[in-house]
């Protein structure tokens, strides 16, 4: 103790500049544990949305930092979400203001592959030669670039990008599947079939991939595998109208683009902060919404056949020698099915819908779209089908339209815009009208016949479009 009194004076202890020093050495560390603090903070958050695929909380938490630092970094990573959630437009505006001065390779190929999705061709090859200029081992810029010169039919330059991708080491799966769909737009289905057949080996089961297999296996007129492969996975319950159709599809309008898309879905926008609760919605509604599903093989188009490839097991050398027997088993099903799709067809026939008037508003908890007609809309009579999460497709069989014709129903139903995007129509010469509706986030339909209009001259019938967090 004496020790200590003799080196460590009671005068030094308490003196005001010692005392001074400290509080700043204390306040400086409590700075830096809290800005340490609130850093790991936003990263676990980050973490957590990128892990649930909400987009929606990753935008909000890059807006936030790009508010409190504009850094090339944050709008790159901000363009990127937009980018999933395929919102294009908010995408590209939030490169532009750096695209001038960046030297970053890996922001001029986000920026071809936003330019692509916008349909701008040529301006996206023009970025991915700028990447590949600051980076020619760019793998992804390669096949980008190849993506691009498939949809201008630039066949010969496509497959030599692809080959440039694959020898700078980009995903050799990616790659491969390109490779296949290059095949199928030259019509050599056998080797499309190869390159994919590769891909099965290893196990992957990529939406895309399924989608140009199926259609390798019709066009190279395997029908009874064909068959098989939907009844045995469950990618059709009318397998032989779905073969028809995919036999009369062109090759430009069947193969889809391996590009940069979420892992679970390549249509999704979520504009939502908190969203993991509502994950399990997604997978309980990706098909019909509620009534039993008529397919029209003559209206059907390329969306629909999209929908139906959900997953696929392995193939292997024993699949096509089952065939046969698995085709027995379910015959007894498939003819029942016939059936009764005949006799939906024929209630169809002789009860037409004639649209009086059509009516959208907006609830607290849901946008509506009414339709009024002349007799009772019956299950037989439509289909309202989930595309992806914010894209639904609703299918009114054997109509009259009103006299203002399908401007009037597609502009009825616009105005309501706090929840719809967008909508289109048709009406096909079976008279089947046809409804795209993109809401402006993640939705599900409940649909329902509201009885009686208040003259008690049509009836009513109604689609609740609902919020998924709501």
């Amino acid at each position: 103790m004496n020790d200590f009194l003799k080196y460590c004076k009671p005068k030094m202890l308490i003196n005001p500049k010692f005392i001074a020093v400290c509080s700043i050495l204390f306040v400086a560390t409590g700075c830096q544990n809290s800005t340490l603090r609130y850093d790991l903070n936003e990263q676990q958050k980050i973490y957590i949305h990128e892990t649930t695929k909400n987009y929606g909380g990753l935008i909000e938490l890059y807006k936030q930092r790009l508010q409190k630092s504009d850094t090339e970094d944050t709008r790159y990573k901000l363009a990127q979400v937009y980018y999933l959630s395929n919102d294009y437009d908010a995408a590209k505006r939030t490169l532009t203001p750096v695209l001038n001065k960046s030297r970053n390779d890996n922001l001029f190929v986000l920026y071809g592959h936003v330019e692509s999705k916008m349909r701008n061709n040529d301006t996206a090859l023009e970025y991915l030669d700028k990447a590949i200029t600051i980076n020619p081992k760019n793998g992804e810029a390669y096949n980008v670039k190849g993506i691009v010169l498939l949809k201008k039919k630039q066949y010969d330059a496509a497959r030599y990008s692809f080959n440039l991708a694959r020898e700078n080491f980009y995903d050799e799966n990616k790659v491969t599947n390109n490779l296949a769909m290059l095949s199928i737009l030259n019509q050599d289905y056998n080797e499309a079939y190869k390159h994919l057949n590769i891909l099965y080996t290893k196990g992957y089961r990529d939406q895309t991939i399924l989608h140009n297999l199926l259609y390798t296996l019709v066009k190279l007129n395997k029908i009874q595998l064909a068959k098989s492969f939907c009844l045995g996975h469950r990618l059709s319950n009318e397998p032989e109208i779905l073969i028809q159709e995919l036999k009369q599809i062109e090759p430009i309008k069947a193969i889809k683009f391996n590009e940069i898309v979420p892992a679970q879905s390549d249509n999704q926008k979520q504009y939502t902060i908190e969203k993991a609760a509502s994950q399990k919605l997604n997978k309980t509604d990706k098909k019909v919404v509620k009534p039993e599903k008529v397919t029209n093989s003559q209206t059907t188009d390329k969306s629909e056949v999209s929908t139906k490839l959900s997953s696929v097991a392995k193939l292997d050398s024993e699949t096509e020698s089952k065939a046969a027997s698995q085709a027995t088993a379910t015959n007894s099903a498939v003819i029942n099915k016939t059936d009764s799709k005949q006799n939906n067809q024929v209630n169809r026939a002789t009860t037409k819908s004639t649209i009086l008037a059509v009516r959208s508003g907006e609830h607290r908890k849901f946008s509506r779209i009414t339709f009024e007609t002349v007799s009772p809309l019956n299950k037989n009579q439509y289909v309202i089908e989930k595309i992806s999460p914010t894209e639904f497709k609703l299918s009114l069989y054997d109509v009259t339209l009103p006299s203002k014709g399908i401007n009037y129903i597609i502009n009825q139903i616009s105005r309501s815009d706090r929840d719809f995007a967008n909508v289109t129509g048709t009406l096909t010469a079976e008279k089947t009208l046809v409804l795209q509706i993109k809401t402006k986030q993640d939705s599900i339909v409940k649909d329902f016949d509201a009885g009686p209009n208040s003259n008690g001259k049509a009836h009513c019938f109604a689609f609740d479009f609902y919020l998924e967090n709501k």
